[in-house]
């Protein structure tokens, strides 16, 4: 589904990415780790177009999407959970879901009665502002908000930020939810339990590169991997 060749992208004078290759098959999971400014969240948004690459390809489905606008990208079938959730503090958890399903792309399996079976916490705050809701909250809201536009492929940027522990457990569980579902999730993260339990495989960016990839079991078997590219036991 997704293909991402020779991928250079950055700040005005700042380049991040350095020639990025990646491929995402349908309805798997990839959790994508890496230290603390390698480019994560720079490769996520120069995907989503809210970041112009200097260089590469960005295909969905064959059709290459590299520097075309955030709405040009979310039509052709891509959605991001954005790093710190950014909901709509005013709107009513209702009203939020309303104009997420209003945006989407048509027909599709992810209706609003589906995302609530998925979350059911969230239908337990219909009527409450997205800005009075707790941080595990609005992070539902904010994958809820991403499945209605029924996208093909999510992007997901460190989900488990800020949250503790028992609150990442119940996001784990709802993209556990999303991979039955046969969601395509690209999933970077840094808590590592989380991206295990969910993700297919594992890749590990550095210096703007992606420099390893396997799947989760083999990762995991191989504590000396995670040591030499992350810094953990």
């Amino acid at each position: 589904m997704l293909e991402v060749r020779e991928l250079e992208s950055g700040y005005k004078r700042s380049a991040v990415l350095q020639g990025l290759d990646l491929d995402l098959a349908e309805g798997s999971v990839l959790g994508l780790l890496g230290r603390n400014g390698v480019g994560k969240s720079t490769l996520v948004n120069t995907l989503m177009g809210l970041v112009r690459p200097s260089a590469g390809q960005v295909r969905v489905d064959g059709v290459d999407l590299a520097g075309r606008r955030p709405d040009v990208v979310a039509r052709a079938g891509v959605a991001l959970v954005p790093q710190g959730r950014r909901v709509w503090a005013p709107l009513t958890v209702t009203e939020t879901l309303d104009l997420a399903a209003r945006r989407g792309r048509g027909k599709g399996p992810w209706t609003t009665v589906r995302v609530l079976d998925l979350l059911p916490r969230l239908g337990e705050r219909l009527r409450h502002e997205a800005g009075q809701l707790s941080g595990g909250e609005q992070q539902m809201l904010a994958i809820a908000r991403a499945l209605l536009t029924n996208p093909r492929l999510v992007l997901m940027d460190e989900p488990s930020d800020g949250l503790a522990p028992a609150v990442v457990d119940l996001i784990g569980r709802a993209l556990t939810g999303m991979k039955a579902e046969g969601v395509t999730l690209l999933v970077v993260e840094q808590d590592l339990h989380l991206a295990f339990a969910v993700a297919d495989e594992i890749a590990v960016m550095d210096k703007g590169r992606v420099v390893h990839r396997s799947p989760t079991a083999e990762f995991r078997s191989d504590s000396s991997v995670a040591h030499a590219l992350l810094g953990v036991a």
